[in-house]
């Protein structure tokens, strides 16, 4: 059916104010009319290097396939050596004459893309073929000049512009030139390439950027000694041993105090926007003893000293998704974590000392402070199978300390690093 134009009357009852206004507003008109208007459907085409360019008219050409080779190279000198033809086999074509007859009826500002696709199968199997070739369609309809893009992508006008009748031909030919053709060429397919392209997913095929939420739980192991790295390092602080419940010789660490080596155990809750960037809150907990001499009988009253350690991580994620098939997905990220940590102290006496006074040195023994603020950076794999099942690999550098970096405070700056695998699930949509 065909669409009708339409055109806009202005009212007979006009106020004052226009008359005072009109010669400018008749000026304003005239010069817009020179403007030309481009209207994006799609995401820009792809600009091939050595690219082929067929000009399909109906009724008189409106632009020269010379001028259009021209303005090609002027406005992207990287474009190479482009060919222009005028596409007589489509204009010779009689079922091609036909959809060309009924876009130039049906043309209209006020229509989607989708409206205009073909529906007869022989002009569907002529747009499909067209392999890395442009296919640019003119024609002329109520003083106006219409240009459609068609390519390889898809059945509707990739680019639609409008133009003045009176516009000149290398003046329009360097304007779509300019807006349509302008980005980095590539380098066009041979046939064994393009059918191993339609197999992988490429820049028309893609799925579209997804948003993600997942709930994990995990298991890892930390340590303050890093990878390759000398043992004189950490010499003095691995070494170091608890004396009279309070003293060593460097406090500035936790790990002067307890145990640096343990494992942790965690659960999180995490989501991404357009798997490009993320958030993650995340908890902790782990167990230390603390560095005892077991061989001093200051000891002798204890049956166990231990700190649990919790800590909670808010992350921010950066991402980028790789699909090498239809079910899996791997996702290398990297994050840096804001932490809040903190200590519970588990110690308790042997039955034998239960009723006497406590030691001196017990009853004074060292204390952590309330909190503890660490700043963490993290590298990580995840791989996801059938969309929400996961495995999250991750490892990190953490330095756990106070505002108050100062040797009297204990764990004023404590470093560690660590490895850990999640198990998640994920739920995922566009």
């Amino acid at each position: 059916m065909r669409v009708e134009s339409y055109n806009l009357k202005l009212n007979v009852g006009l106020s004052p104010m226009f008359y005072e206004f009109k010669w400018f507003i008749f000026a304003f008109l005239i010069l817009n009319s020179q403007l030309s208007t481009l209207n994006c459907y799609a995401a820009a085409p792809v600009t091939w290097k050595d690219g082929e360019f067929l000009l399909w008219s109906y009724g008189k050409q409106h632009i020269s396939s010379a001028d259009f080779c021209f303005a090609l190279r002027y406005e992207n000198e990287r474009i190479g050596n482009p060919n222009c033809y005028d596409a007589g086999d489509w204009e010779r074509d009689s079922t091609a004459a036909l959809y060309a007859k009924w876009l130039s009826a049906n043309l209209d500002n006020r229509l989607k893309a989708e409206d205009l696709r073909p529906r007869n199968s022989h002009v569907i199997e002529r747009l499909q073929s067209l392999k890395d070739r442009n296919l640019l369609f003119s024609t002329a309809k109520d003083n106006n000049l219409w240009f459609l893009l068609f390519d390889e992508t898809g059945l509707e006008p990739k680019k639609i512009a409008v133009f003045p009748l009176s516009m000149d031909s290398a003046k329009i030919a360097r304007k779509i030139a300019s807006d349509w053709f302008g980005s980095t060429p590539q380098t066009r397919l041979t046939d064994a390439e393009r059918a191993k392209k339609q197999s992988e997913p490429d820049a028309y095929f893609a799925e579209q950027p997804m948003h993600d939420v997942w709930f994990g739980i995990g298991t890892g192991w930390s340590r303050a000694k890093m990878p390759l790295t000398p043992n004189s390092w950490y010499k003095n602080t691995l070494n170091s041993r608890i004396k009279n419940f309070n003293n060593v010789r460097d406090s500035a660490s936790a790990w002067s105090f307890i145990e640096d080596s343990a494992p942790f155990y965690s659960a999180y809750i995490g989501g991404s926007l357009y798997d490009f960037i993320g958030l993650e809150l995340e908890y902790r907990r782990s167990a230390h003893d603390a560095k005892i001499d077991e061989n001093d009988d200051i000891y002798n009253e204890l049956k166990h000293w231990r700190f649990n350690r919790h800590e909670f991580l808010l992350s921010l994620i950066f991402m980028t998704v790789f699909k090498p098939h239809s079910q899996i997905e791997i996702e290398p990220y990297a994050s840096a974590s804001i932490l809040f940590s903190f200590f519970t102290e588990d110690i308790e006496l042997l039955k034998n000392y239960e009723d006497q006074n406590y030691h001196y040195y017990y009853a004074n023994r060292f204390e952590f402070r309330d909190h503890y603020t660490v700043i963490s950076m993290n590298l990580g794999l995840r791989t996801a199978f059938f969309k929400n099942y996961a495995i999250n690999l991750k490892t990190g550098i953490a330095n756990r300390g106070t505002s108050m970096v100062v040797q009297e405070v204990i764990g004023s700056s404590t470093t560690d690093v660590y490895i850990a695998a999640g198990l998640e699930y994920h739920i995922r949509w566009k």
